[in-house]
């Protein structure tokens, strides 16, 4: 099957960039996919940066949400699907994601068997962490499948090809936004009556999880698979984010520092989220510092050999930050 291009959109989210996009041009160097730096809440001096960034290949551009606060994640998939209306596909990827191989040849051979392919479980998360239970009231990032195996996705990688994309969200009435379940009522009726009975309600959903539960609703698959070469931190923006609101640097409206925070009701994974995040933002602080990680918290096996190949990458690719 030959595809054109997609075009990957890359979310900085502000104080995140020095640290993060020194790994952007690790995507062109192991794909031929395109990219968009896109700046959310990012200062003018962390704009400059991405368009320095993006000038090492003609396949990195820049785009700019134009907003003074970090706008939260389901609001900016809104955003980004509503100004790129004529791309093939509908395309993200976390910022926080270190590519060292080229993941594209498989995503390419599953969209020939579905409309939609997500990736990017974070390398704190447990196969558990991975499926919602009856016992789950929040579908959270690492909720990929139900317990019957229905697919939720994740905002952590996916690529939608378009047309699905736009079938779904005229026929349910559905965005990639984050959910409520009173904001439920918004959805078209026999979409709404789907969820309820296959046991799909749930008090909240992050993005874009409704959406895609969408594409079984309107019988286009949609498939999971972790790419080798793609590694994801998980958490990182999540973390600095919370750094910045015990500095008094972010919005204190509670609605939106919960979304960007992704409330969790499993306190193991916040936990295991929680540790990777401080290791890794204290490790990245260390190497700027010292030019040593900073590994007091070890974790075990794949986890810890994961984490030093990311912070030796971080090491590696610092002249884009600071040539």
């Amino acid at each position: 099957m030959s595809i054109a291009t997609p075009t990957v959109n890359v979310i900085y989210t502000r104080g995140t960039v020095a640290a993060l996009a020194r790994f952007a041009p690790l995507f062109t160097d192991h794909t031929g996919w395109r990219y968009r730096l896109v700046a959310n809440g990012c200062t003018p001096d962390e704009v400059a940066l991405l368009h320095r960034i993006a000038a090492v290949s003609d396949r990195l551009s820049v785009h700019n949400l134009e907003s003074d606060e970090v706008v939260p994640h389901g609001e900016t998939l809104c955003r980004l699907a509503d100004t790129f209306t004529d791309e093939p596909y509908f395309a993200f990827m976390d910022s926080d994601i270190v590519v060292t191989a080229d993941f594209t040849p498989l995503v390419v051979s599953l969209l020939e068997q579905g409309e939609a392919v997500f990736s990017g479980t974070p390398l704190w998360a447990t196969r558990t962490d991975t499926t919602i239970t009856p016992a789950h009231r929040h579908a959270t990032g690492p909720h990929h499948h139900n317990d019957y195996g229905l697919l939720l996705g994740c905002s952590y990688f996916g690529i939608y090809l378009r047309p699905a994309f736009d079938d779904v969200s005229r026929r349910c009435r559905v965005t990639p936004d984050r959910y409520t379940r009173a904001m439920l009522d918004t959805l078209a009726p026999d979409f709404r009556d789907y969820l309820r009975q296959n046991r799909l309600l749930y008090d909240d959903y992050t993005p874009p999880k409704v959406l895609t539960l969408g594409l079984a609703f309107c019988g286009w698959p949609a498939l999971f698979a972790d790419l080798d070469g793609l590694h994801h931190i998980g958490g990182f923006s999540t973390a600095v984010y919370r750094q910045q609101m015990a500095a008094g640097q972010t919005a204190t409206d509670p609605a939106t520092v919960a979304q960007i925070l992704d409330f969790c009701d499993d306190p193991g994974l916040t936990r295991r989220k929680d540790d990777v995040g401080e290791r890794v933002t204290r490790s990245f602080a260390s190497l700027d510092a010292t030019g040593r990680p900073w590994r007091l918290h070890r974790f075990p096996d794949p986890v810890e050999d994961r984490l030093r190949m990311i912070e030796d990458l971080y090491l590696r690719q610092a002249r884009h930050v600071t040539s």
